[in-house]
């Protein structure tokens, strides 16, 4: 964390704001949506080429694009609710002797530094997945992200410098959770990006898996073969871990998230591939006609808990 510098935690909380303009960065675009009195406004706006996420501008671009997005449409007010690109977060899963939501923070902080020689230099998100066996005791499997903290103050320096007030940092998992969630069934979620696909298992509003993996494209197409292989793997995780053995839907989002590439993940999966726009969350909005689907993250992160909570992270 930079010294004397007073950096917005990465999963923290709303403080006083119903509709939040949601921001997501990817390594690729800017997508901002906002829930307004007569629907919602939505606007993309793409990052440079020559900008990749390790560059030393990417933020600066960042900035720029939301400034752009911004100026085109007419969201209101300045809070936000904004979500790093899954390259700068690092995933991890462990298991934990049950316990209080209250002492759940701290024994996550310590194994996490323990274990993934994390440091103070990082912030970190965790979910609460559910219960698992272990032999003969029941553990908690803890899902946990985390980020450089030089990444998120570079991160919300960007999205306030664009003229926005950063209010709260979210993960792409909980967004898409709290967006395409139903009730308690169990719901599988593609979200692609340029490089890596982020694979979310929830049920309802609660992220029980949460992995990147590895999107091979071949002259820029995606080698479908190889990402139904690594879902394939997911769900099998998911299977003997939490006993979800079909998902009740799975959905895909993302860059290139097209109705072919569902049907050809369908029959490689053996199971019906649907592309989050035809989910119930969003058939009822008009999404811009430009991937519909790039909109997903950012609306999850405009999109209030249905249980009314105002909680964003765990912690």
């Amino acid at each position: 964390m930079p010294k004397g510098q007073d950096v917005l935690g990465f999963g923290g909380k709303i403080k006083g704001a119903s509709n939040p303009i949601g921001v997501a960065v990817s390594a690729k675009d800017v997508c901002l949506a906002q829930a307004v009195s007569n629907g919602y406004v939505f606007e993309r706006e793409p990052l440079a080429n020559d900008v990749s996420i390790s560059d030393p501008n990417f933020h600066a671009e960042t900035k720029r694009a939301i400034n752009a997005a911004l100026r085109r449409s007419k969201f209101a007010g300045k809070p936000a609710v904004s979500a790093l690109p899954a390259e700068l977060l690092r995933y991890k899963t462990l298991r934990l002797p049950p316990m209080p939501e209250e002492d759940m923070a701290q024994a996550v902080a310590w194994e996490a530094a323990e274990r993934f020689q994390l440091t103070e230099n990082q912030s970190l998100q965790h979910y609460r997945a559910g219960q698992v066996n272990q032999g003969n005791e029941k553990r908690e499997e803890i899902i946990l992200l985390a980020a450089e903290n030089n990444a998120v103050y570079d991160h919300a320096v960007a999205v306030k410098q664009a003229g926005l007030q950063p209010i709260a940092i979210d993960a792409t998992a909980a967004a898409l959770a709290r967006l395409l969630g139903s009730d308690d069934q169990a719901t599988l979620t593609i979200h692609l990006g340029q490089t890596t696909a982020e694979i979310v298992g929830h049920r309802g509003e609660q992220v029980i898996f949460d992995k990147p993996v590895d999107v091979t494209r071949i002259n820029g197409v995606i080698d479908v073969s190889a990402l139904a292989r690594e879902i394939s793997l997911c769900t099998r995780y998911l299977s003997v871990t939490f006993g979800v053995h079909k998902p009740n839907a799975t959905w895909l989002a993302g860059q290139g998230a097209t109705q072919a590439l569902a049907e050809q993940l369908s029959d490689g999966l053996h199971t019906t591939v649907q592309t989050a726009d035809q989910s119930p969350a969003l058939t009822q909005l008009s999404l811009p006609s430009d991937d519909p689907t790039l909109y997903c993250v950012a609306l999850g992160l405009a999109s209030p808990h249905r249980n009314g909570s105002a909680k964003r992270g765990a912690a």
